[in-house]
């Protein structure tokens, strides 16, 4: 009889165990997913997020000028991706060659926007993932 008791404890431990693992190894890290399980709920981009407030926020905001430009829609302003992420790292190379970064630079009293050569084109992506999710998440 003590040994039947233990069976069942046992088993029911095991069971308690093996429900909870199926339940937390199922969570998704992958917020695509999440997005579409949860299409209204809102996921921030962390690392944009965190990247836009070290190396943008102190000229940019999203929605309004500041001593740059808001930077909503800003890569429909660009057509040229390669030109804005060249813009993003070295400003001053870039108005020299292209007709959008000149009047860009005249537009803001000539005021040249710091280089970023440590960002990389995978960090800037997250920057304007991150703009593009604020673009539609803020006011007009």
């Amino acid at each position: 009889m003590l040994l039947n008791r233990y069976n069942r404890k046992m088993t029911r431990t095991i069971i308690s165990i093996f429900i909870t693992l199926l339940f937390f190894g199922c969570e998704s890290n992958d917020t695509s997913i999440q997005k579409n399980i949860y299409p209204k709920a809102k996921f921030v981009n962390e690392t944009g997020k965190k990247l836009f407030a070290t190396q943008c926020a102190s000229c940019h905001k999203v929605n309004v000028e500041m001593t740059g430009p808001a930077l909503k829609n800003v890569e429909s302003r660009w057509p040229d991706k390669k030109k804005l992420y060249a813009f993003i790292k070295n400003s001053t190379v870039v108005i020299a060659t292209d007709n959008y970064a000149a009047q860009l630079f005249k537009n803001y009293n000539e005021t040249v926007m710091p280089p970023h050569p440590d960002l990389n084109n995978n960090q800037i992506d997250s920057i304007l993932n991150y703009i593009g999710q604020m673009s539609v998440s803020s006011p007009k």
